[in-house]
């Protein structure tokens, strides 16, 4: 689990109710359940309209990389690169066969598996460089989504605000409810801002690094692969490769 995204959330809310508390307001007026529902429930409504199925989808299970994030080591990538170089040095690129598996990359596996079974490497090297592309744009489209959950909040904010000064104009002839009403319509302006830049726009810039690395990860696998299939010495592979680190 990744802790430091649980640490900056928390950091973030409490900064906001330490400034509450510290300007002398009262905590209960910081929550509200009908602008919690207006803010987020409204936001999400309004990008779903917005997005495809299988995009909304795919940025769901790419938000679990905030706290349970994956995991692309490329000094290990480079090592691994190095070790299957020196085998198909020392025996042949046929004997790769058995080592298909134990990439941790569904398209270096592919790559692996197309040298082995004799691919031109130039063909392959583009094809497989073509297809992390594409599957990085797809994150991009994912990471797009949650973005725009974020582009909404601060308007449903202020939507939520006005509904909430209608209700409180309902009581003018209570000043005090009125008061406490115009509060409380202003705690949506406060959702929205912060669901927006203390919870989605964070949280998608961490999903689109990760999404980054893991186009790095796959292309450096995928050059390693092109090296191995043409033949290249694995320490000079492996030069060649420390420029992705």
């Amino acid at each position: 689990m990744d802790l430091l995204t649980l640490a900056g959330l928390i950091i973030a809310f409490t900064s906001v109710f330490l400034a509450n508390w510290l300007g002398g307001g009262e905590l209960v007026l910081l929550l509200n359940l009908p602008s919690a529902i207006i803010v987020v429930i409204g936001s999400i409504g309004a990008a779903l309209i917005q997005s495809t199925l299988s995009n909304s989808l795919r940025s769901l299970a790419m938000f679990k990389w905030t706290l349970f994030p994956p995991r692309y080591n490329l000094s290990n990538a480079r090592q691994s690169i190095f070790l299957l170089a020196v085998k198909a040095r020392k025996t042949s690129l046929v004997s790769l066969d058995n080592d298909v598996s134990n990439l941790n990359s569904a398209l270096a596996i592919r790559a692996l598996q197309m040298a082995v079974d004799g691919t031109d490497a130039d063909e392959l090297t583009e094809r497989m460089h073509d297809e992390a592309i594409r599957l990085r744009e797809k994150r991009e489209s994912a990471i797009e989504f949650m973005e725009s959950i974020g582009g909404y909040a601060p308007t449903l904010g202020i939507m939520g605000s006005v509904l909430g000064l209608i209700q409180a104009m309902a009581n003018l002839n209570s000043p005090e409810a009125l008061g406490h009403g115009i509060a409380v319509a202003f705690v949506s302006t406060l959702y929205g801002q912060g669901f927006a830049n203390l919870v989605i726009f964070p949280l998608a810039k961490k999903v689109a690094f990760y999404a980054d690395q893991e186009l790095l990860y796959n292309q450096l696998l995928i050059d390693g692969i092109h090296g191995i299939a043409l033949g290249k010495h694995p320490q000079r592979l492996d030069v060649e490769l420390s420029g992705y680190e």
